[in-house]
């Protein structure tokens, strides 16, 4: 019990102070302070590394968002909307917005995945890879809605339109932080939703299909 809740007190203060300054801007040893750990090779003995660190973040928090997912996307089996876009859109984001609710302690994961994205596009575009297969039920029904967008088109638009949410979040979250005005959460997710299904649902322009069926055309024949 007591190495779980080592780990559980790295993985809060590190997902803490990469929000604040970004992977490059923090220590392993600033994370063991943070965590009120006298032994100051504490991180290094439980995650070995910084990268090793951050995909511990990523397991700790999208277990809990992975099983609302769930729920959410076995109510629309049940109710026949399993392939309406904005539902599964909203399957998607909703999951994530109920971070800046926090819970037994405040959640800083929408800006650590912030800086994730703005910072080190690589790195956590190799982490949603390695997780994909984690959110297959999910793509499955997205590519099931929109038979009109080619499966590769799909991949490009989830990870942009994932940066953008997440970035937008946490700018959120931030006003919300600092004391500044900000719009009706509420209107401000629904409008969220409403954007992000149009843009995954819209149809490639003529020329885009063409360029997509030459590249898949010439991977045919190399």
């Amino acid at each position: 019990m007591a190495r779980r809740d080592t780990r559980r007190q790295l993985i809060l203060a590190a997902e803490r102070l990469f929000a604040e300054r970004g992977l490059a801007g923090v220590s392993l040893r600033e994370i063991n302070v943070a965590a009120g750990q006298r032994n100051t090779s504490a991180a290094h003995y439980h995650f070995g590394s910084k990268e090793s660190l951050v995909e511990a973040i990523f397991e700790f928090r999208r277990n809990e968002i992975g099983r609302r997912r769930d729920e959410i996307l076995d109510r629309l089996e049940r109710e026949g909307n399993a392939t309406d876009m904005r539902a599964l859109v909203q399957a998607l984001i909703e999951p994530l917005a109920a971070e800046l609710n926090g819970g037994e302690e405040e959640s800083h994961y929408l800006p650590f995945l912030a800086h994730l994205f703005l910072q080190t596009p690589h790195e956590v575009g190799d982490i949603l890879r390695r997780h994909q297969a984690a959110e297959t039920r999910w793509s499955q029904a997205v590519a099931e809605a929109a038979p009109q967008v080619p499966r590769e088109l799909l991949r490009t638009r989830l990870y942009l339109m994932g940066r953008h949410v997440v970035v937008s979040l946490a700018a959120y979250q931030r006003r919300g932080r600092l004391g500044t005005e900000k719009p009706d959460f509420d209107i401000y997710l629904n409008d969220m939703l409403d954007c992000v299904a149009g843009y995954m649902a819209a149809t490639p322009a003529t020329g885009t299909l063409a360029m997509v069926e030459n590249k898949a055309a010439a991977a045919k024949s190399a």
